[in-house]
C-alpha cells in the first residue's frame, strides 16, 4: 500500500463532457441517479435537497456540490421556487486509476469567492464552443482551475489506497467515451486490454462499479440526454450519434432508462424552437 505521490499527476486525465447555467423550476429532479462522470453543481438561486449515498444536504445559494462518478444520489424541489444553478459533468484521473480515490472530499463546500467560482465556470464553457486546440487547452486549464479551488477550500486528507497495477484501463475509458457512435462490444473492449471477456468483466466492475455493458449504455443515454436538452438536433440525428440506426429501438433504449421517450423528454427539459442556447449564461 502507498500515499498519494503528487509525481502521480504527471499522468493526469482530465476530460470535461458538457454543462451549462440553468434555471430549474419543479421538473428538475432524479432519484437514485448513478451517473458515469463526476457532477459539480454550484446553486446561485433558490432552495433544494441532495441527497448523497442517502444523506440529504441543503442545496442553497453559494453552495457547491461535487458528486463523484458512479455515486448514487438523488435532487429535487423542496418548495416551488426555481433553482438556479452552474453545472458541469466531468471526469478526472491518474495513470495510477481514480484520483478520487486518494482525497478525502466533502460532498459540498460554501463558496464565499461567488465571482471568482462564476468565471471558472463561465471560463469553462467559451472554451468548450470552440474545438480549436487553444480552447481545448484553455478547457482543460480552466478545469483544473474549478476542481482545484474545490480541493483548496474543502482542506482533503490523502487516503491510503492500494497500488493499482492496470494503469492501460484509463485508455478503455476514453475509447468508450470517444466511440459513442459506435457499436461496442464486450469482446472489442476485452482484446483492447488482452484479457478473456469474463476477467475484464469483473475488472471494470472491480473498478466502475457497474458492468461494461451499463455503462456503455448510461453514457449513450448521458449524451442523447444531452443532446436533447441542448439542441434541436433531429431525434434521427441524435440516435446516430450514440450508435443507434433504429427510431423504435431508440425510443425503447432510451425510455427503458429514463422513463421518457426522447419526444416527451425534449419537451419537458430542452429548449423550446426559437430559444437560444440553453443552459449557458450570458458573456
Amino acid at each position: 500500500m502507498d500515499t498519494f505521490n503528487i509525481s502521480n499527476l504527471s499522468n493526469l486525465y482530465i476530460d470535461y463532457y458538457y454543462g451549462g447555467y440553468s434555471h430549474l423550476g419543479r421538473s428538475w429532479k432524479g432519484y437514485d441517479v448513478l451517473c458515469p462522470f463526476c457532477k459539480i453543481y454550484y446553486i446561485t438561486e433558490g432552495e433544494c435537497e441532495i441527497k448523497i449515498k442517502g444523506t440529504p444536504y441543503s442545496g442553497k445559494k453559494g453552495r457547491m456540490f461535487f458528486i463523484p462518478s458512479q455515486t448514487r444520489h438523488s435532487f429535487y424541489h423542496i418548495n416551488d421556487n426555481f433553482i438556479t444553478k452552474y453545472w458541469i459533468h466531468f471526469d478526472i484521473k491518474t495513470g495510477e486509476g481514480n484520483l478520487l480515490k486518494y482525497l478525502n472530499l466533502p460532498y459540498y463546500i460554501d463558496v464565499t469567492d461567488d465571482a471568482g467560482i462564476a468565471n471558472h465556470f463561465q471560463d469553462i464553457f467559451r472554451s468548450a464552443r470552440d474545438n480549436s486546440l487553444p480552447n481545448a487547452l484553455r478547457l482543460k486549464s480552466s478545469l483544473l482551475s474549478l476542481f482545484s479551488d474545490y480541493i483548496e477550500k474543502s482542506h482533503p486528507v490523502p487516503a491510503v489506497v492500494y497500488n493499482d497495477n492496470h494503469s492501460d484501463f484509463n485508455g478503455i475509458i476514453t475509447y468508450i467515451n470517444n466511440n459513442l457512435e459506435k457499436k461496442i462490444t464486450l469482446e472489442d473492449l476485452a482484446a483492447r486490454m488482452h484479457m478473456h471477456p469474463n476477467y475484464f468483466i469483473r475488472l471494470f466492475k472491480s473498478k466502475m462499479g457497474t458492468t461494461p455493458f451499463n455503462y456503455v449504455n448510461t453514457l449513450k443515454v448521458e449524451r442523447a440526454k444531452s443532446l436533447l436538452e441542448n439542441t434541436l438536433l433531429p431525434v434521427s440525428e441524435i440516435m446516430l450519434q450514440v450508435g443507434s440506426q433504429d427510431l423504435s429501438s431508440f425510443s425503447n433504449f432510451f425510455k427503458h432508462y429514463t422513463g421518457y421517450n426522447p419526444g416527451s423528454f425534449r419537451k419537458a427539459f430542452g429548449k423550446a424552437p426559437g430559444q437560444g442556447a440553453p443552459n449557458v449564461p450570458p458573456f
